[in-house]
């Protein structure tokens, strides 16, 4: 770090030069709705911090959980849940076509259970 002395009405002064190391050359944009950005100003002004000092030190001193799936394995499960997705879809359209079957109904609403169960894991892996 380069400290330069300044001299003002007869008082020394430092002032503070960044290396270029050290200085904030970085920028990081993000959108918020009114209510959102009204929720972080309130909040920021709360501990007397801009609203981008207060995101920054939010951002930094956050600590991030671990995920419950690594990502790959993540997207190969969502293909699979496609898939399998897509033949549940085919067995509700055979049977959808075959009304006089004397089971039928029920297992039109067992596949729709199966259908809501995985919309259900579907959304969590989307997380």
């Amino acid at each position: 770090m380069q400290l330069n002395a300044v001299a003002f009405k007869g008082v020394n002064y430092l002032s503070n030069l960044k290396s270029d190391d050290e200085r904030q050359v970085k920028r990081i944009n993000f959108r918020l709705d009114q209510t959102e950005y009204t929720k972080l100003k309130l909040s920021a002004e709360t501990y007397g911090l801009t609203v981008s000092n207060y995101a920054k030190k939010l951002a930094l001193n956050s600590k991030l959980r671990q995920p419950y799936f690594d990502h790959t394995a993540t997207k190969e499960l969502l293909l699979e849940l496609s898939r399998q997705g897509t033949n549940l879809n085919q067995v509700a359209r055979q049977l959808n076509q075959q009304p006089e079957l004397p089971q039928t109904k029920q297992l039109l609403a067992a596949l729709q259970a199966i259908q809501e169960e995985y919309r259900k894991l579907w959304q969590q892996l989307q997380k």
